[in-house]
């Protein structure tokens, strides 16, 4: 009986470490993987499955979450994210009905999200937002985290260029169909890890510096920094993957946007 027994516990145990590993390794692919052509056609296609709306009936206040897996809320143990901790914080401050639509996409990069925006079906829920809640371009920072500052210099700067058009467009894009909404970009914290260098440091403050000054050109737009957040926190607010926040990093994310726009 005790060797059934024993024998039992060290199947579990196996089976607890491979799904473990399993879980990180596809946290992984979902944000620093290569993001090629097909994976943006598969987040359009991802939009695409989402109906066209028109005006909703009744009294309400309009949520639009659009990015990565961290607009997703990919790593929040109770599958909420900071979108729906952020919803619930809504539904205390008004009388109207609250409605949350999650259009974040796992993997996504600035490109594959201006494609989203520029859709029929994202263009409709765009049009009645009230507020629209956007995590973009961590995954295309995590792609340069083995790039050498100065030798890739070229190659950095080319990456961001082109997140930084990108995102111009998006703005753009949302605001030919919402003139009024409120727009709020989270900043990006660490997502290299422990063993990060002054360069890399310096190469996320000047990226979520170049964010900025492009969200601040709109009047009515709100960055999020979270850096600071997860510098003194990452035990506590990161998953096993080091990269994705768990539920009380999401918390802290939606407690900072709260705090912004209340």
């Amino acid at each position: 009986m005790k060797k059934i027994i024993l024998y039992f516990v060290a199947v579990v145990s196996i089976l607890v470490i491979v799904v473990s590993m399993w879980g990180i390794g596809n946290s992984i692919l979902l944000t620093t993987g290569k993001v090629e052509d097909k994976d943006i056609k598969k987040s359009i296609s991802e939009v695409a499955a989402v109906k066209s709306i028109s005006k909703p009936k009744g009294d309400y206040y309009n949520i639009l979450v659009l990015g990565d897996s961290l607009a997703k809320g990919t790593g929040d143990e109770t599958n909420k994210g900071f979108a729906a901790y952020f919803a619930d914080y809504v539904k205390k401050k008004t009388s109207k009905k609250v409605k949350l639509d999650n259009l974040g996409v796992n993997g996504d990069i600035s490109t594959g999200l201006l494609e989203i925006v520029r859709s029929k079906n994202a263009a409709s829920l765009i049009k009645y937002s009230n507020t629209i809640l956007i995590s973009i371009g961590g995954n295309e920072i995590s792609k340069i985290r083995r790039y050498d500052a100065v030798s890739q210099a070229a190659q950095i700067k080319t990456i961001e260029d082109i997140y930084l058009s990108n995102l111009k467009s998006i703005f753009e894009t949302i605001r030919q169909q919402n003139k009024n909404c409120k727009i709020v970009f989270i900043g990006l914290y660490n997502p290299f890890g422990d063993n990060i260098g002054s360069d890399k440091v310096k190469l996320i403050n000047d990226w979520n510096k170049e964010t900025q000054d492009v969200i601040a050109d709109d009047s009515n737009s709100v960055f999020i920094p979270t850096y600071d957040l997860f510098k003194y926190n990452s035990k506590e607010y990161l998953t096993i993957d080091n990269f994705h926040p768990n539920g009380s990093g999401y918390k802290a994310i939606s407690k900072r946007i709260e705090e912004v726009v209340k």
